[in-house]
């Protein structure tokens, strides 16, 4: 099968992704700048992605350790530090790869487990002032360029702008967490399809010759 070009892949006028259905609305115009936001929002998640993939790439990261550290960050600095389970979900790791990428940083020195001091259960991952420094290095020059690309936008505009963004983050953590569901039953049902018991053997035939 042949694949398809770039220009075939993307539209000229507005880099639409070919193939990927519009939604029916009665307001045709309307739909079509939702449609130009959607495509906007694909285009800054792909450059995203890359950004993520070649900073951990020069800092001897893997993709999933430096989103790990992203999000390990956020909990320490917002005084909200995540636990282990909230971190394979936010990947979208199982519990046993989750429990192996925290072994790595923490042998790292990027992080360290810590247990509540209210309840003992309860394991928390923070940060360590390596993986601060790294974390820095990541979002200062990313959020210099960010500012500059919306220095001539009003207050107005930009409180706007995340009203849309944070209603569309909203919407992909729901299709992430259907799309999960749906892996979860699969698993189950293949599980359980493993797990029954066979039939009684089958009688041989002795009426054949």
């Amino acid at each position: 099968m042949e694949l398809p070009s770039e220009n075939e892949l993307f539209g000229i006028r507005n880099d639409r992704m070919v193939g990927v259905p519009a939604q029916p609305s009665r307001d045709a115009a309307r739909a079509e700048v939702v449609e130009d936001l959607i495509d906007a929002l694909r285009l800054f998640t792909v450059e995203t992605d890359v950004f993520v993939h070649v900073f951990a790439r020069q800092h001897g990261l893997s993709r999933n350790d430096l989103n790990a550290i992203m999000w390990i960050s956020q909990g320490t600095q917002t005084g909200h530090p995540i636990s282990p389970g909230e971190l394979a979900t936010r990947l979208g790791l199982g519990g046993p790869a989750t429990t192996g990428l925290i072994d790595r940083l923490e042998s790292a020195g990027h992080v360290r487990r810590e247990r509540d001091a209210r309840d003992r259960r309860k394991v928390t991952i923070l940060m360590q002032p390596r993986a601060l420094q790294l974390a820095t290095d990541f979002f200062v020059p990313l959020g210099a360029l960010m500012h500059e690309a919306v220095a001539d936008l009003s207050a107005e505009d930009l409180h706007r702008s995340i009203a849309v963004i944070n209603r569309m983050v909203t919407a992909v953590a729901a299709a992430r967490d259907s799309a999960a569901r749906d892996s979860a039953a699969r698993d189950s049902a293949a599980r359980d399809s493993a797990a029954a018991p066979a039939g009684p053997p089958r009688r041989a035939d002795l009426s054949a010759p």
